[in-house]
């Protein structure tokens, strides 16, 4: 398991609205095909996403404020 992996799943849940109902549903399917150590595998069983959700909203927020069309 590399860091890689980590960010890879982490952009995911950042990106993906689907993907990130999909962890907060069944983290065991979400994460099947990531190969994450069993002490990963852990930490993102046991991630609070509440603060997670709260941080992408924020991010969201942030992004948007920044995009002005004419």
């Amino acid at each position: 398991m590399s860091q890689a992996v980590v960010e890879q799943i982490m952009g995911k849940m950042l990106l993906n609205t689907g993907f990130r109902q999909l962890v907060a549903a069944n983290r065991t399917q979400a994460l099947a095909d990531f190969d994450l150590s069993e002490g990963e595998r852990t930490a993102f069983e046991n991630m609070d996403l509440e603060d997670f959700s709260e941080s992408v909203t924020g991010l969201d927020a942030r992004v948007s404020k920044g995009i002005h069309l004419n």
